[in-house]
């Protein structure tokens, strides 16, 4: 019954809010360890004291093989001799991980049905099929759906739920599967940044706007710029006030950028869509000097209506120091009211920045 009865919301978009995701001591204890910001040696010997600490905590055994496994000589062989010495379900998972879940289903099958209760190793099962050749969608999701009936506060099978829906092109499905996700686990922000980008292909202002607050900064923009083929002109906090703008986070090793999608911006402004100012600065701050990898014109030969402005730190610093290529929305107050970034939107860029603006125009 209580199958069915978890099935039945999840055919239902999971509309049922799943409890908040209770972190063990071991994951609280890895976090808190930030592997990721030691040098090599440290965060391996770190990284394995906390594995033979915690040797049956499968969420903070997987945040510490993410951080450790590039460093290992062999990480197959290591997770191999490991699983085979321990025969537990962490190291199985761990095991299984380190084979890219290319292991017989039926080693999988075994564990599942050793304890049919353990999420996470409804979700090694799920995997194991997902990385077939040719995996079968209904298996897939039924495999998942399990893991949620097992533990529906674990954010990790409503997150791999959304990208089974992604994959499968339903976005008002993924949509629903990484809501629960977020609920699980509200400072997640890798489901948040994916639910903005769904909201934003749906067209959903409402939400959108409720959860980019949380990404946004919180004050406004109040640095001097200095411009980038116009020395005696400079960009400052007023230019930012009394109407919106964009501002363009650019980066010259990025396909979507310099010679796409600001070549994309120059057009829509030439045709009168973006009726806005839009002033690009190159990801770097201080010490990034973009001058060099700019012309007069496009590359389209048409002369650029976008204003060049130099890379600074403060105004990083002022917009929580974006590292990706991404597109700000100024309100008319001088405050960032929206945000889109270059990944996940590399079709529907113009587009989705000209909808954003007049959304913040019209006062959301």
């Amino acid at each position: 019954m209580r199958l069915l009865l978890m099935l039945m919301i999840a055919s239902a978009g999971w509309a049922a809010t799943p409890p908040q995701v209770t972190r063990s001591q071991a994951e609280r204890d890895v976090t808190d360890a930030h592997l990721m910001s030691l040098d090599s040696a440290a965060r391996v010997e770190r990284g394995l004291a906390l594995l033979n600490r915690y040797p049956d905590d499968i969420p903070a055994g997987k945040e510490i093989q993410i951080a450790v496994a590039k460093l290992l000589p062999d990480a197959r062989g290591y997770f191999r001799e490991r699983y085979e010495r321990l025969n537990s379900a962490t190291s199985f998972y761990l095991y299984a991980r380190a084979e890219n879940f290319e292991i017989p289903e039926e080693l999988a099958s075994e564990w599942v049905t050793k304890e049919p209760n353990n999420s996470f190793l409804w979700l090694c099962y799920m995997a194991v099929e997902w990385h077939k050749t040719e995996p079968d969608p209904a298996i897939v999701r039924e495999r998942i759906e399990q893991s949620i009936v097992v533990d529906p506060s674990r954010p990790e099978g409503y997150n791999f739920l959304g990208m089974f829906y992604d994959e499968q092109g339903d976005r008002v499905q993924a949509r629903a599967a990484y809501e629960s996700a977020l609920a699980c686990d509200p400072a997640d922000d890798a489901v948040r940044s994916r639910l903005l980008d769904l909201y934003l292909s749906l067209r959903d202002a409402q939400a959108y706007f409720a959860l980019i607050n949380g990404v946004i900064p919180e004050q406004p923009l109040d640095v001097e710029l200095a411009t980038i083929g116009s020395s005696d002109r400079s960009i400052g906090p007023l230019d930012f006030r009394g109407q919106v703008s964009l501002l363009v986070y650019w980066s010259m090793g990025s396909e979507i950028c310099i010679n796409t999608s600001l070549v994309e911006i120059n057009k829509a402004i030439g045709e009168d869509r973006i009726k806005w100012p839009v002033y690009a600065v190159h990801v770097g701050g201080d010490s990034t000097d973009a001058e060099g990898l700019i012309s007069e014109t496009d590359r389209n030969g048409t002369k650029w209506r976008v204003n060049f402005v130099e890379s600074a730190t403060a105004l990083d610093v002022n917009l929580n120091t974006p590292h990706h290529p991404c597109v700000y929305v100024v309100g008319a107050d001088g405050y960032v009211h929206a945000l889109v970034h270059g990944k996940g939107h590399e079709a529907d860029l113009i587009d989705t920045v000209i909808w954003l603006s007049e959304q913040v125009q019209a006062g959301m």
